[in-house]
């Protein structure tokens, strides 16, 4: 039997889980970021953007290469669930 074909996502759902994520698990209390807002200008080093990329691999189902690593796809919340979205997503 083959597999179920995997649900679309959009980049506003992703980025909400993201943002959740990230606010629960890395961000001060009361230092919440937004989906739009630049995570490295935030605060969050490259401790805590393994701890994303950990978390991205787990709720998504893959690991972002090396190579994908790059401010396009890693400056914010939003632009992580875009990177996430063009991957998940069938063309």
């Amino acid at each position: 039997m083959p597999a179920a074909p995997l649900r679309r996502v959009e980049p506003e759902e992703v980025a909400k889980v993201l943002t959740t994520f990230i606010n629960a698990s890395i961000m001060a209390r009361g230092r919440p970021v937004q989906a739009h807002d630049d995570l490295e200008a935030a605060g969050v080093d490259s401790m805590a953007l393994l701890k994303i990329l950990l978390f991205i691999e787990g709720e998504f189902g893959f690991w972002m290469p090396d190579e994908d690593l790059v401010p396009e796809n890693i400056e914010s919340p939003l632009a992580l669930a875009n990177y996430i979205c063009r991957r998940r997503n069938p063309s």
